[in-house]
């Protein structure tokens, strides 16, 4: 890490430090990114226990914060400390293990972002510990179930075949926009699908285009068939990229 990002990552965690409950700070790998990149930012994860301070006195415990903005529907604070963004998220270790601990039956939560929540828990940096918790969670994540991993595949494939549907649908009838719509839907469930199948974390969808080609297990001609669906190409109108993602997703079925 760069001094400065260092130096205010720590000023945070000290902060951090401060309040009761708190157990644990991590941050996240955007911070290694270049400043000139607009990918960059500080992604703080604090986990806690109990009451949690509220946004006013969160803001009351830095000094010199710039554009502190609070969410009204969860627990999230964004603000600009010299000059560099900040972004800090407060979560409930009880919440978090009752995810960890029946993630069989909690499958709701990967929906939206596949299992972006169990990436960063395994991933981020530890700048605060103050127990063993973080370091038996992520042992339970080095250890979920063969049923965990083959029932979010299953829900993966059956998301990227609707989205499939409505791509091929849209491209048909030129609608642009719920093409456009639908081919986002299709790509982020083809990602999740190959991050299950690698029995890999899903990343931030920062990540996902850089990460997704790394992968060790990937279906025959993909590189070729996913640049394609990723390329703004006169040569690749919406009708030539149904026939890939048809072609794609048929090659998938050699992954099960």
């Amino acid at each position: 890490m760069k001094r400065k990002v260092e130096r205010i990552a720590n000023s945070i965690t000290e902060v951090m430090r401060t309040i009761p409950g708190v157990d644990c700070v991590l941050l996240h790998e955007s911070a290694e990114t270049d400043f000139g990149n607009p990918y960059f930012f500080l992604s703080f994860d604090v986990y806690y226990d109990g009451i949690f301070p509220d946004a006013p006195e969160r803001l009351s415990l830095f000094r010199e914060v710039g554009a502190f903005e609070s969410s009204h529907y969860s627990r999230k604070d964004r603000f600009f400390l010299e000059n560099l963004p900040v972004r800090i998220e407060y979560k409930q270790k009880e919440r978090v293990d009752s995810i960890v601990n029946d993630n069989e039956g909690n499958l709701w939560a990967f929906h939206d972002n596949g299992t972006y929540m169990f990436y960063r828990l395994h991933t981020g940096k530890i700048l605060l510990k103050c127990s063993e918790w973080i370091d038996t969670v992520r042992t339970k994540l080095d250890n979920l179930s063969k049923k965990f991993w083959s029932t979010l595949r299953e829900s993966s494939m059956r998301s990227l075949e609707h989205y499939l549907v409505d791509l091929s649908s849209a491209a048909v009838n030129e609608d642009n926009l719920f093409y456009i719509v639908s081919l986002s839907g299709y790509l982020k469930y083809l990602c999740s699908f190959l991050f299950v199948v690698n029995r890999k974390f899903e990343p931030s969808r920062r990540r996902l285009a850089d990460q997704v080609v790394n992968l060790e297990i990937l279906p025959e001609n993909f590189f070729g068939r996913f640049d394609s669906l990723i390329r703004e190409d006169v040569e690749f109108p919406p009708s030539r990229k149904r026939e890939v993602a048809k072609l794609l997703t048929k090659s998938l079925i050699h992954l099960y």
